[in-house]
């Protein structure tokens, strides 16, 4: 009497998906910032 998915486990994921979406813009974020500084060296440098 196993169910697939119980709501537990439906809720985990969700929470994991979340969780790969902050580090996604977290990444990208902090790759923007490098790129802008290091263009902002190239240009002062």
């Amino acid at each position: 009497m196993s169910k697939p998915a119980s709501p537990l486990f439906r809720r985990y994921v969700k929470f994991l998906d979340g969780l790969r979406e902050q580090a996604n813009s977290l990444i990208e974020q902090s790759m923007n910032e490098w790129q802008r500084v290091s263009q902002g060296e190239a240009l002062e440098g």
